[in-house]
């Protein structure tokens, strides 16, 4: 199991919620890109919702335009 960190490359103002540059996350996954993936990509837009209050989803930014995926060694 790899472990990524999910990093905000751009801003983002969508259904009321902010996402800035910089906001990050770190997931444990088996598979190679979290945000490609939809059950792994559930999971990230959860602990974006848990750690900055914003959905991701909902906000039409869980993908690769919005987030960058780095594999931590």
């Amino acid at each position: 199991m790899a472990r990524y960190q999910i990093t905000v490359k751009m801003k983002a103002f969508s259904a009321g919620m902010v996402i800035e540059p910089g906001m990050s996350i770190e997931i444990a996954s088996m598979v190679p890109n979290p945000v490609t993936n939809i059950q792994a990509s559930e999971q990230v837009n959860s602990i974006f919702k848990a750690t900055f209050g914003v959905d991701l989803k909902k906000m039409g930014c869980l993908n690769m335009g919005y987030l960058k995926v780095d594999k931590i060694k």
